[in-house]
């Protein structure tokens, strides 16, 4: 749960992680000030730590938001757990973000640092007999504009996209947020694929601000752009992503042949992008990989992937020339395979006893033949006969159906 963003709902004097699990403000350890809240508000969070068996979440506050909101699927997602937190520490509280969530609309009051206790003593209660000096009428100030953001400079995160603006009338810098909860930060590292998608490099932003007492009470923007990103836009943002991915060459420093799917992601943004952003599993991104590529072996490389043993070995990923290595379990041996995508190379299989020490050996020993078939080119590998190795040539005649045979030879190296 670390580096999860959740949003924290406040109703008078309660406050929710989920829905009909209430916590008291003890609970967050909120300021005596804090005794009810005059609307609903919301806090966004971000999870610092997760302490399981104390049932306690160290967090730090994002964002302060006044309204009603629902919770988020990827929070009620994780209700059952987040329905057994008993504590919540605040790694700081904003004493302004807090006041102003807390009276709603009402005009906010000055306070100096932290907020303080009221402990009555004698000194205060001879001063409450005092004449008071009426309230200063609140100074406020409102702020609309229209205005473009550069992609490319848009924060993504949890739920939406963040962006710091200056606007005309107001010399300080404002974080803004624009809601959409299909949004996830790690969408950050490819955030120019969504500007290829929008076909636009910049999003127009509606802007309406409120400050009360040199105290934002209230913002609210809108953007059409970030409106459109649905699954189905973020669908298309993979696959641009996946196409773009295999005509890239890889970085100049890693020396690797073979990639799990999560190395193969790290490997192609400076950011390290997590395969998780996009895909559940590698079968998932190996379907994507072979309906968006001219693959000449379409039929094998499903045959093959139908029949890899997920559960013992992670698909692993060839990047020059792009190809897969599977893993097929038969009854007395393992059979580590290698099939490209769009390349006339042959099927080239090795066999191993199943035993999984000897399958990892074997499969160091395997990328370290694939290195030197890359650089010295295949004869001298073939014609070194080894004794566990096998090669299947594609027949791509008309007259014959190719994958028949070839998956008829395969059946026969099988054991």
């Amino acid at each position: 749960m670390n580096g999860t963003e959740l949003i924290i709902l406040f109703k008078e004097d309660k406050a929710y992680l989920a829905d009909g699990v209430p916590l008291t403000f003890d609970q967050l350890g909120l300021p005596p000030v804090a005794k009810s809240f005059k609307i609903p508000a919301y806090w966004i969070v971000r999870v610092l730590r997760h302490r399981e068996e104390e049932c306690k979440l160290f967090v730090t506050v994002t964002s302060y938001k006044i309204g009603e909101i629902s919770f988020p699927p990827q929070q009620v997602q994780l209700a059952p757990a987040l329905s057994e937190i008993k504590t919540i520490t605040f790694k700081t509280i904003d004493t302004e973000g807090l006041l102003a969530t807390l009276r709603g609309n009402e005009p906010a009051k000055i306070f100096s640092g932290d907020i303080v206790p009221d402990y009555p003593d004698a000194e205060c209660e001879q001063q409450t007999t005092l004449a008071e000096p009426a309230p200063a009428k609140p100074r406020t100030i409102v702020l609309d504009e229209t205005f473009n953001v550069p992609i490319n400079n848009l924060r993504f995160r949890f739920g939406g996209v963040s962006f710091d603006h200056v606007f005309k009338k107001y010399p300080d810098k404002i974080e803004i947020t624009i809601e959409n909860y299909e949004l996830r930060e790690e969408f950050d590292a490819v955030k120019n694929y969504f500007s290829n998608v929008l076909k636009t490099k910049n999003i127009q932003v509606i802007a309406h601000i409120e400050i009360q007492n040199d105290a934002i009470t209230l913002i609210r923007a809108q953007s059409a752009e970030i409106n459109r990103i649905d699954k189905k836009m973020i669908d298309n943002v993979r696959f641009e992503f996946v196409r773009d991915a295999t005509k890239k060459k890889l970085k100049a420093e890693i020396d690797k042949t073979l990639f799990t799917m999560d190395e193969y992601f790290e490997s192609l943004t400076d950011k390290h992008l997590q395969s998780n952003s996009f895909y559940n599993s590698e079968n998932e991104l190996f379907e994507d990989l072979i309906s968006i590529t001219s693959t000449k072996h379409y039929k094998n490389l499903r045959f093959l992937s139908s029949q890899h043993a997920f559960h013992i070995m992670k698909l692993r990923f060839i990047l020059k020339p792009f190809s897969f290595l599977f893993l097929l379990e038969g009854e007395r041996h393992f059979h580590i395979v290698w099939e490209t995508i769009d390349t006339k190379e042959a099927t080239y299989i090795w066999h191993t006893d199943k035993d999984l020490n000897i399958l990892k050996m074997t499969l160091r020993k395997v990328e370290d033949i694939i290195n030197v078939i890359k650089v010295q080119g295949k004869i001298a590998y073939i014609n070194a006969n080894d004794d566990n190795f096998q090669r299947i040539k594609h027949d791509y005649s008309d007259l014959i159906d190719g994958f028949v045979k070839w998956k008829g030879e395969l059946e026969n190296y099988l054991s």
